[in-house]
């Protein structure tokens, strides 16, 4: 897709699986023409354009990448200030990775503009910016939009400034916000569409969204620690859940799917586990589990349930190594809250092929395969990743372990279709347009 920001021509690749797929979202582009005209304002008088620029849900990098390149047009990178540099950062890995061939596409050098996964508001601790852009995702959740008003005018240096395009049925709300933790509101633009907001930088320092205590810096997010205590906006409920006649509690957040009910092909995967009953794990001492795309992680919670309840006494002394692997950076923080009693370790990636040597390496020295692996894949439309995931689930799977899959009725054929010699097929269930298919990687089977 081309583009044309301040001049300059750009070209972008999308993705089927990011916000945006088939064009250039119409909110990007009035943010980047309102950019446009405030710089045009800077030049003029000779004042400085911004040094740091961070890029705060980027998807295809559209944002960052145009600043990045014109701010580079306006001479010789290699007389850029050393301290300049243009962050992109969003949750999902896919939309790191093709922001990162997009800045490679459009020249942008390596070392003056990095992609990131992260939460919104995420990355170096103490990190500051001079400007802040972000074509704001709605469906974050208001909590986590209100905290985004206050945490980024926090984030700015000394006359920095936050610009955030919103759609207009929260326009409202963002100028309601604004109000109350009285930022500068510097610039406000209504649109066809959409309203363009430009704020900060904060004078006093507020108490965060949701803190009872006046001492909780507001810093960039961090991952790794005790998300829903350090960062309560990202709390969406605490419930009470039964599968398969097991009982389990969970705490969902915000921007993660599943947050009132495990989906349909959580509860097959978990039938089929149960039908299953005896043939999942082979007793060793030491198991190793990979769960991928755990969501909020119902099926994790209640699959620690089940174990406890089949585990025979010979394996009284057996514990699990719990490796989850998404896309979604705060999928994996949400499944590893709710798992905080094991010991969990996360990955962020695309798919078993892609990953696999990261994943493996999460294993090693003692063995690079896990004894069972359990997937709730979401295919790219117009891309097919049957054959590289069944390439996954044999350099990952132990001999004798097993592998699930559970995905919509129509793809789960298609895999099961697909299977490779060395795959004796244990069993399948379905429910609701939902299918589970198991897998046993035969012994003697090399990868």
């Amino acid at each position: 897709m081309s583009f044309k920001f301040r001049g300059k021509g750009f070209s972008f690749a999308l993705s089927q699986g990011l916000f945006s797929s088939a064009a250039i979202d119409k909110g990007t582009e009035f943010l980047l023409k309102v950019l446009s005209r405030q710089w045009d304002g800077v030049t003029r008088p000779g004042l400085p354009l911004p040094q740091t620029v961070l890029d705060a849900g980027c998807g295809v990098g559209v944002i960052g990448i145009c600043a990045a390149g014109a701010l580079l047009a306006q001479g010789d990178s290699a007389l850029l200030p050393p301290s300049f540099h243009v962050r992109c950062q969003d949750r999902d890995e896919l939309a790191k990775i093709i922001t990162e061939y997009n800045a490679h596409k459009n020249r942008i050098p390596p070392g003056l503009l990095s992609s990131h996964t992260e939460p919104l508001l995420g990355g170096p601790l103490h990190a500051r910016w001079d400007l802040i852009l972000s074509n704001i995702p709605a469906k974050a959740g208001k909590p986590v939009l209100a905290d985004f008003i206050l945490r980024s005018a926090a984030l700015l240096n000394p006359g920095g400034s936050v610009l955030i395009v919103v759609v207009n049925p929260l326009a409202d709300f963002f100028r309601a916000q604004i109000a109350r933790v009285k930022v500068p509101l510097q610039y406000d633009e209504q649109g066809r569409e959409h309203r363009v907001f430009m704020y900060g930088p904060l004078g006093s320092a507020p108490q965060p969204y949701g803190s009872n205590s006046g001492e909780v810096p507001l810093e960039p997010v961090q991952g790794g620690g005790p998300l829903l205590r350090d960062y309560p906006m990202y709390h969406r409920r605490s419930g009470n859940y039964v599968m398969e006649g097991l009982a389990y509690s969970l705490d969902t957040i915000q921007g993660v799917a599943d947050f009132d009910t495990p989906s349909e092909a959580v509860q097959v995967a978990a039938k089929l586990m149960t039908r299953l009953k005896g043939k999942n794990l082979r007793g060793s001492p030491r198991s190793s589990i990979l769960i991928y795309e755990p969501g909020q992680g119902h099926f994790p919670r209640w699959l620690l349930a089940y174990l406890a309840k089949e585990k025979k006494p010979e394996e009284a002394s057996s514990v699990y190594r719990w490796i989850f692997f998404s896309r979604n950076i705060l999928a994996l923080e949400a499944s590893r809250y709710n798992m905080a009693q094991e010991t969990v370790l996360t990955i962020p990636g695309l798919d078993l092929s892609i990953n696999r040597k990261s994943l493996a390496a999460a294993l090693e020295p003692e063995s690079p395969t896990y004894d069972l692996i359990i997937g709730f894949p979401q295919f790219v439309p117009q891309t097919d990743r049957i054959i590289p995931l069944w390439e996954g689930f044999r350099e990952l799977l132990s001999p004798g372990g097993i592998g699930i899959m559970a995905l919509p009725a129509s793809e789960a054929e298609r895999f099961d279709r697909k299977k490779p010699s060395g795959f004796n097929r244990l069993g399948d269930c379905k429910r609701h347009g939902f299918r589970a298919v198991g897998y046993r990687l035969l012994y003697g089977v090399s990868s």
